[in-house]
């Protein structure tokens, strides 16, 4: 019934504009109403991720974000600037992937195409989108770390294997691709 998923939508709006830092003023005509629902549910598929096409300022991240709340996950977006380098890339990322696979948050990955800044970002996606991890992101001591930290959330699945420090990783990039929607 597209009037009452309109009303439900706005309801939706209103409720993330609630919460939300940043307001979005939305008109949510039947067609932005079809593609939150669209995105809402690739973003509710297992390892579900989208490549949004269209003209700039057409709405693609608005309604990435309301689909996102509708589907109650995190969103997570950098904050690109003139300074910001490959470091900090690597260092948003491995916070994006530690919300997914250490604290197992529900997490949508929003990246414009204005965002990159070096070909390499372009790189390090599809490693996620292809394994669910960077490689070489994390250094050993991390890595040892988020092993420990996902140990009792591998053990309570019955997912722990033997136990070494490569199995906990596993576990972890499986959380990550599980978890992660970009």
């Amino acid at each position: 019934d597209p009037p009452a998923l309109q009303t439900t939508m706005t309801q939706y709006l209103e409720d993330y504009n609630a919460i939300s830092s940043k307001p979005m003023k939305l008109v949510l005509f039947l067609f932005a109403v079809e593609h939150i629902c669209k995105i809402a549910r690739v973003l509710q598929m297992p390892r579900g991720n989208a490549l949004l096409a269209g003209v700039g300022g057409s709405g693609r991240q608005s309604v990435t974000r309301l689909a996102a709340h509708v589907c109650d996950m995190e969103v997570f977006q950098i904050e690109v600037s003139k300074s910001y380098s490959l470091a900090d890339w690597r260092e948003d990322l491995k916070k994006v992937l530690v919300m997914a696979g250490q604290d197992g948050k529900p997490t949508v990955f929003l990246f414009a195409d204005t965002q990159v800044k070096e070909e390499s970002y372009v790189e390090d996606i599809n490693g996620l989108l292809n394994a669910g991890e960077v490689p070489n992101l994390f250094p050993s001591d991390e890595k040892a770390t988020i092993c420990d930290n996902v140990r009792e959330k591998a053990r309570d699945e019955g997912k722990e294997g033997d136990g070494s420090n490569t199995t906990m990783f596993a576990y972890f990039v499986t959380r990550c691709r599980e978890y992660l929607h970009l």
